[in-house]
């Protein structure tokens, strides 16, 4: 547990918070059930989170990935919700 937590103390809470969010949204998508939708809100969420890490801490090559994946995203959420 005391290297659980020293983890944590490691990473940014911004980092944190989308790796969380993206667990998130992978568990929810992955039910394969009514809402599993809003996983990709999870995601979406992520992608934001992310995307300010890598802008901050500049890591370009983390910025490029995460646009591609908030670009699946919201595929994802016209997909579930608007057709």
């Amino acid at each position: 547990m005391h290297l659980i937590l020293n983890l944590t103390k490691q990473m940014t809470w911004c980092e944190f918070a989308g790796s969380l969010l993206g667990l998130i949204g992978a568990f929810v998508v992955a039910k394969q059930n009514q809402g599993s939708e809003f996983g990709f809100v999870f995601f979406l969420i992520s992608n934001l989170f992310f995307i300010q890490f890598s802008l901050t801490n500049r890591y370009y090559a983390l910025l490029l990935m995460q646009v591609g994946f908030t670009a699946t995203s919201l595929m994802g959420i016209y997909n579930g919700f608007f057709l």
